[in-house]
């Protein structure tokens, strides 16, 4: 298994040529209300072909563990095409580390991202010690838990919404949207 903070934000994935761009949420509707600049977006990535990248957009004034907001911004998470081939079969590593290959492991101010540009972050990867992580990023308003993954789960076509939910557990600390 391999673990990544779950942060309280909105699912997105990202599609784009670096000419057209389509940020999509979870319900496959138009984002709205996203913040960060195409150009920016466009920067990091520097493809030619069709990319789609999956991230949680943060638009909901979440505090960081320095109790100060961290919003509009976008974490990468997951990369679902790839210069316009789609990435079914290529396992949860497999992805996880193509997106650390094109975008780096730029430390910054929080623990548990990559820095990419002013807006943009990666989320790092863990691959053990989930229950001691889990209860230090429940500790953090921005962070709902944490996600984990199968890593050798491959890809399936992203068919149904549930398509490839068997191979993760989401950990959520109880919220007033969830309750345990």
């Amino acid at each position: 298994m391999i673990g990544q903070p779950k942060l309280n934000g909105s699912n997105v994935t990202i599609f784009t040529n670096r000419k057209e761009i389509h940020i999509m949420n979870r319900h496959n509707d138009r984002l709205t209300n996203f913040k960060i600049d195409k150009e920016e977006i466009f920067s990091i990535l520097d493809f030619d072909n069709w990319v789609a990248i999956k991230g949680e957009y943060l638009n909901k004034n979440g505090l960081d563990e320095n109790k100060k907001e961290f919003n509009h911004k976008l974490v990468l998470f997951d990369i679902l095409v790839l210069d316009s081939t789609y990435l079914l079969g290529k396992t949860f590593s497999e992805r996880i580390n193509i997106v650390y290959d094109k975008f780096g492991k730029k430390e910054c101010e929080k623990d548990y991202l990559y820095k990419i540009s002013d807006n943009i972050f990666s989320v790092k990867t863990y691959d053990k010690d989930f229950l001691n992580l889990y209860n230090e990023f429940t500790k953090v308003d921005l962070l709902e838990g944490l996600v984990l993954k199968r890593s050798n789960a491959k890809l399936e076509p992203g068919l149904r919404e549930d398509n490839n939910s068997k191979s993760q557990v989401k950990s959520r600390k109880q919220s007033k949207n969830y309750k345990f």
